[in-house]
């Protein structure tokens, strides 16, 4: 069995930090803590569980103009470098306030990691649920089981690839901690499950936004474009914090899980060929023509539209795509090829495309 790390970087979580930690401890993952700083005591909340399935427990503070800062890549940078040499085989980019599940219901998360390590791949992508106050939530204990609606998934936070093989090369800070990067990166088809509690009660998002985000956000970071989520809100009030019901759904374990499997089974038929081959750009190309010259497509303009729907996953995956205007016959093949174009990539190592396929809009 493979051994699993969570590295997790906390600041003031002493509400959600034993919970968390103690989910991890019971799926078989160990949790390493960098303690940003933190003003309430976060760290002392986990402290008996140092050798009991936490391996250590450091302090990390970040300067920059004379002020303390929230400096993310340099946090993310320290993961890089513990992941180097703690000695796990897996490692997970975690937070406090986050729950994770392998998407086997029998089986815990150190169990499915070791499953996706037999199985050859060496990332997996998570599918985000954020969880939501109602006017009626009331927090107490379990945050997880205190809060069971969430909401759709926001556009920026669709790539959560956020759990590797233990490699030198790892590349956590590029792209902001939201998709990890090794060299030979292969992403497992079915995703796991990230369930996330931003916001535990007005009083806390008001904290949370205002003090702890917005006040100690890295200059430099802003000037990169990041952290952009907060800048609408001047302060923080009912409105900002509390959910209408109707507009959030359940979550149940079952109904979510087969979802993912439904959803990794379109994965892998678009990835390996009938005879189980892996798909390239050159078969990709030639399963297209067929399908869509016996759909009654004329084959010079199968290939235009295949071209086309090259072009367009690239800018796709770059920046947000602009309206497409095409006839209704042609953005329907355009869809589908998109689509299908996105599946096979997605298990090459990155599921950035696959995950922004519902930004593509026809007109």
């Amino acid at each position: 069995m493979k051994t699993a790390c969570a590295i997790m970087a906390v600041y003031n979580e002493a509400d959600v930090v034993r919970e968390a930690v103690t989910k991890l401890i019971e799926q078989g993952v160990d949790v390493y803590l960098i303690d940003n700083a933190s003003t309430d005591g976060t760290a002392d909340v986990v402290s008996d569980l140092v050798g009991r399935g936490v391996v250590d427990i450091e302090t990390a503070r970040f300067h920059e103009n004379g002020r303390e800062v929230y400096d993310w890549t340099a946090l993310l940078r320290m993961k890089e470098q513990l992941s180097r040499r703690l000695g796990h085989d897996w490692y997970l980019h975690v937070d406090a306030d986050e729950i994770r599940y392998a998407p086997w219901p029998e089986l815990s998360l150190r169990e499915g990691l070791d499953r996706v390590d037999g199985a050859g791949y060496n990332l997996v992508n998570f599918k985000l649920f954020n969880f939501r106050l109602t006017a009626d939530t009331r927090v107490c204990g379990d945050f997880e089981s205190s809060m069971t609606l969430y909401s759709s998934i926001e556009r920026f936070n669709q790539r959560q690839v956020k759990a590797w093989k233990a490699h030198p090369d790892v590349d956590i800070a590029s792209l902001g901690g939201h998709h990890i990067r090794v060299p030979g990166g292969r992403v497992f088809p079915t995703r796991f499950i990230h369930k996330h509690y931003p916001v535990r009660s007005l009083e806390h998002g008001r904290r949370k936004i205002l003090a702890e985000r917005k006040a100690r956000f890295s200059d430099a970071e802003r000037a990169r474009g990041w952290h952009v989520q907060y800048d609408h809100l001047a302060d923080v009030d009912s409105k900002d914090v509390f959910w209408d019901p109707a507009a959030l759904v359940a979550f149940d374990f079952a109904c979510e899980s087969h979802a993912l499997f439904v959803e990794s089974n379109s994965v892998l038929t678009e990835s390996f060929g009938e005879g189980g081959e892996p798909v390239n750009d050159a078969n990709f190309v030639n399963r297209w023509t067929l399908r869509l010259t016996q759909a009654g497509v004329d084959p010079q303009h199968a290939t235009q539209l295949i071209a086309a729907a090259g072009r367009i996953a690239q800018l796709l995956s770059q920046q947000d795509l602009p309206p497409i205007a095409a006839t209704p016959d042609d953005a329907i093949a355009l869809r589908r090829i998109i689509a299908s174009f996105a599946r096979m990539r997605y298990l090459d190592g990155d599921p950035s495309l696959y995950g922004r396929l519902p930004q593509l809009r026809f007109r």
